[in-house]
């Protein structure tokens, strides 16, 4: 059975704020995040006539061309050295955590950038995209279980340094 796709700016206005939030939490800069989605979003479009929702949810989809858009950005910017995106420095944003406003945000900006870059992808694709295991573990080249437990020990992790900063979960939210 053939589905008729939504039209480009329907699938824009409804994942455009889970794209977003997913890049922000992997680069903790706005000005950055605004960047990446925007290139994302005009290769979606490009692209969008080639999309087959037989394969993939639209969101998965565009999450993909979203981190590749990251990937491609990152590789552009590196230097001579080399480095991989799983291995290089996270620097603490700090003109991006003044930026914040209200103390919640600076909070989680806070246990956030305590976090890996890829511990920080899998908390993203989770709570912002909204995925299930099962589609986390098609994305990262895993499986369910072991995404399952990729969350436990990243959220023990976020216990960990909620603890040692002194900020309880509920100041969070």
């Amino acid at each position: 059975m053939e589905m008729i796709a939504k039209p480009f700016e329907q699938v824009y206005e409804e994942n455009f704020s889970y794209v977003y939030n997913y890049i922000y939490m992997l680069v903790l800069n706005k000005e950055t995040a605004e960047d990446i989605v925007s290139e994302a979003f005009l290769k979606a479009l490009k692209n969008y006539s080639s999309f087959d929702p037989n394969k993939s949810a639209v969101r998965t989809w565009l999450c993909r061309i979203a981190k590749n858009t990251l990937i491609d950005q990152t590789r552009s910017q590196a230097s001579k050295k080399v480095i991989s995106l799983e291995d290089a420095q996270e620097p603490f944003y700090e003109e991006e955590y003044a930026s914040l406003q209200e103390d919640a945000n600076r909070r989680a900006f806070k246990l956030l950038s305590g976090l890996t870059r890829k511990e920080r992808e899998f908390l993203a694709l989770r709570y912002e995209m909204q995925l299930s295991n099962g589609e986390i573990a098609e994305m990262t080249g895993s499986n369910a279980k072991a995404v399952s437990e990729k969350f436990r020990r990243i959220l023990a992790k976020s216990r960990k340094l909620l603890e040692q900063s002194g900020i309880r979960s509920e100041d969070l939210f």
